[in-house]
């Protein structure tokens, strides 16, 4: 399916639910994307920005992995939860609470350095995420270790649940704090191709801890 084809799958199954998160689950669309088309056998993709699931759940639908009265059921009492929880298709790490989903990572490469493992940790964070203290405590320790399995995508989408980000809680420079925590980082525009270009090219990097800001563009 295609891009524009995701976001009509989108808007028409959250259209029951008042359009629940659907800018920012729009926004999430392509980078949901793109990290499972990257995704291998060993890997892990943690949802951080839990709100974001019912664009999780297209993409699964896309790879035959929900179907459409799944996807359709998505809020119901008995249907798809607002927030990813394991044990559904390719979540492994449950989400709620913002701000954590790259401690778990952080914890979770370690786990896999100690066990000899392979496999990478994808960690898709909201911009307006970046106003919990625990992504940063989390930055700094995934750069301490060294966690070069550990690749965080930005949703740089400029908005979140009150405001825009910038009136909010300024984000900005946000590469330059990235960068300031020890982390490679790399900017696109926040579209699918560009966005798996970029994982291709960080994936190569070692040594360090790598992020993705994919700016959202209107």
């Amino acid at each position: 399916m295609s891009e524009v084809g995701s976001m009509v799958k989108l808007r028409e199954m959250l259209s029951p639910v008042s359009n629940f998160h659907l800018d920012s689950s729009e926004t999430c669309l392509g980078i949901v994307a793109a990290v499972l088309r990257r995704k291998g056998k060993e890997d892990v993709v943690i949802l951080s920005k839990g709100h974001s699931a019912p664009a999780f759940y297209v993409m699964l639908h896309e790879l035959g992995l929900l179907s459409e009265e799944e996807l359709y059921s998505f809020a119901d009492i008995d249907g798809l939860p607002s927030h990813v929880i394991r044990g559904l298709p390719l979540i492994e790490v449950s989400s709620g609470s913002l701000g954590q989903g790259l401690s778990v990572a952080n914890g979770i490469a370690l786990a896999k350095r100690m066990d000899g493992e392979g496999g990478r940790i994808y960690v898709i964070l909201g911009d307006g995420e970046l106003d919990e203290g625990q992504i940063w405590e989390a930055a700094m320790t995934a750069s301490h270790h060294g966690l070069d399995n550990v690749i965080a995508i930005v949703d740089r989408n400029y908005f979140q649940l009150t405001g825009k980000t910038e009136e909010i809680l300024n984000k900005e420079p946000i590469a330059d704090k990235w960068r300031a925590f020890g982390w490679e980082v790399v900017e696109v525009p926040n579209r699918e191709g560009e966005i798996e270009r970029a994982l291709r090219e960080v994936e190569k990097i070692r040594g360090k801890p790598k992020v993705i800001i994919a700016r959202w563009e209107r």
